[in-house]
């Protein structure tokens, strides 16, 4: 069974790619998901986000996103020590879960493919690009996402040529359309 990686930067149009494979069958590997439910539900991650961000990572018991992506995405460091708790344990889910799958490829849809260095684990990866005008179009009706905070996002991702000239396959997302059409493609390819 291939594994199949699937990238882009924020508001690119990977979530849509990876609906369109899920609707044709295939397994579909949410890494943000599984992240953000390990971040909730892991009481030694919880631990180790309150020490590394201090006692405003949680409010209530209940994740504040805001408080951790203003906090990580503006301060470099930050960054890659909360991706060096997250990232592992997310690739344990991921390895457990593919365990259990049966289907000629799954896909694996995560922005920070590279910037983990995880390429390797990939047998294709497909990159979705999209205009960056289009991106902050898309992602204004986005609650709590503004300019600035996709900016920030941003500036910490390898920008789109980059990680598009490291995949196997980059689709240029301007439409639907044009984005089911290519990806119909790369599935005939991979079955």
């Amino acid at each position: 069974m291939k594994k199949i990686g699937l990238t882009g930067i924020i508001g690119s149009g990977k979530t849509t790619a990876a609906l369109y494979f899920k609707n044709l069958g295939i397994p579909i590997f949410i890494a943000d998901d599984c992240a953000k439910e390990l971040m909730i539900y892991d009481p030694i991650l919880k631990k180790q986000i309150n020490e590394l961000l201090g006692d405003m990572a949680y409010v209530d018991g209940e994740l504040n996103k805001d408080f951790i992506s203003n906090k990580i995405f503006s301060d470099s460091s930050l960054l890659d020590k909360i991706n060096n708790l997250v990232h592992p344990r997310v690739h344990e889910n991921f390895n457990h879960w593919f365990s259990n799958q049966n289907s000629k490829y799954i896909i694996y849809e995560a922005a920070l493919i590279f910037e983990n260095n995880s390429q390797g684990v990939f047998d294709k990866i497909i990159c979705i690009k999209t205009p960056i005008d289009l991106i902050h179009n898309r992602i204004k009706n986005r609650v709590n996402y503004s300019k600035k905070r996709v900016d920030n996002i941003l500036k910490n991702q390898l920008s789109q040529d980059v990680k598009c000239s490291k995949s196997d396959f980059c689709i240029e997302n301007k439409s639907k359309e044009k984005l089911y059409n290519e990806l119909s493609k790369i599935h005939a390819s991979l079955i």
